[in-house]
């Protein structure tokens, strides 16, 4: 019993040093968490709306093999910027815009095809490819300036 009370009364502490250290550890620890937690705020609160991801789809899309193949095109944007039509392609072949629009066409200009957001454009294109035939499928892709695309396969009629 005598030996439990000595031991109890003989409790000792950390050493100056090591309690130092400790304190300097939860000290660097807390500065990490709350740089973390600042950085992470700050990099939404800074984004800007030119970061913004724009996104496409299609609302009909039609194509038929008469004389003159062609297939037309309501493209919708369904994201948060305004998009500006690079190029169509149909089972890989490219049409720039000029190609695709038309001055007879009321819905864009001639130089470049604008879809606003929650707008909808529509194409109007006339393919050069090998004549399509009836029932086939081809796939046919419309790409934005900003990256954004869009794909869909479309039954000649």
């Amino acid at each position: 019993m005598k030996i439990l009370k000595e031991l109890w009364r003989a409790k000792r502490a950390f050493s100056p040093v090591i309690a130092s250290l400790i304190l300097m550890l939860l000290a660097v620890a807390a500065g990490v968490v709350v740089y973390a937690y600042v950085m992470g705020w700050l990099g939404g609160a800074t984004q800007t709306p030119g970061g913004t991801k724009g996104a496409a789809q299609f609302d009909s899309l039609y194509a038929k093999d008469t004389g003159t193949d062609y297939i037309t095109v309501w493209v919708r944007n369904i994201g948060q910027k305004e998009l500006t039509l690079a190029m169509i392609y149909v089972d890989g072949t490219a049409y720039t815009n000029e190609t695709s629009t038309g001055s007879t066409n009321p819905y864009f200009n001639d130089n470049a095809v604008t879809v606003s957001i929650n707008g909808v454009a529509y194409i109007y294109l006339e393919t050069s490819c090998p004549t399509m035939t009836k029932h086939l499928f081809y796939e046919v892709k419309v790409t934005f300036t900003d990256g954004t695309t869009t794909s869909q396969s479309v039954e000649a009629k």
